[in-house]
């Protein structure tokens, strides 16, 4: 849609037929109080990281110069610079400097860490109906994700589309648009921006989204 704001979060891996590299490519709605919806979903294992930076560069050219925020731990290094470098993709969303940490750093310490506040957020927006996904391989990821011991983590299955997802809401985190964004109130839009009507059918353990502490430092 002309006009709109897209993220785009990132999960690069290999591409040899292990873990995937995916993205979660979410519509931005609003952010008083924040409204979300996925929109479309990149997931392969076989396409290796130059493939698949050039994938999401042309993604993000088509939904309007989309922000994009990708892990940069292991290959995902390789990623953002051939994104920054060779491409000059100017919406790459950057935690550090642009000349030495390019991308997003997923660091973990339970309330400290990058990687626990952007799954905390994601539990959040999704606790509160502000953010509406549809596909149902991330909502069957999202139903083994659990936290264990201040790790989080899927349960005995792959976890890279939630990856991608939770670092597409730590958009909101990065302070890129001026306004401080609010959640949903829970008695607001309940029957129309819900997203967990059918998920307690496929949760293997959900008990980590009831928990609504952690999400400040």
């Amino acid at each position: 849609m002309e006009g709109a704001i897209y993220i785009i979060g990132c999960d690069p891996a290999k591409g040899t037929g292990e873990n995937y590299s995916t993205a979660q490519i979410l519509k931005l709605y609003g952010t008083k109080p924040v409204k979300m919806e996925q929109v479309g979903v990149f997931h392969d294992n076989m396409t290796d990281i130059y493939d698949y930076s050039d994938i999401l560069v042309r993604l993000g050219v088509y939904y309007n110069n989309a922000y994009l925020l990708i892990e940069n731990n292991g290959e995902g290094s390789a990623v953002v610079n051939r994104i920054w470098w060779t491409h000059e993709y100017e919406n790459l969303v950057n935690s550090g400097s642009k000349t030495k940490n390019l991308g997003i750093r997923s660091t973990g310490g339970f309330k400290k860490g990058t990687k626990p506040k952007a799954v905390l957020l994601m539990k959040k927006l999704i606790e509160d109906g502000s953010l509406r996904i549809y596909d149902e391989r991330t909502l069957k990821e999202l139903g083994s994700f659990i936290e264990e011991n201040g790790r989080f983590f899927g349960k005995d299955t792959h976890d890279d589309l939630v990856s991608a997802m939770f670092w597409g809401c730590y958009f909101l985190e990065m302070k890129i648009i001026d306004d401080q964004y609010e959640f949903i109130k829970k008695d607001e839009e309940d029957d129309i921006w819900g997203v967990l009507t059918d998920l307690d059918q496929i949760a293997e353990d959900w008990s980590w989204l009831t928990d609504s502490t952690g999400l400040t430092d």
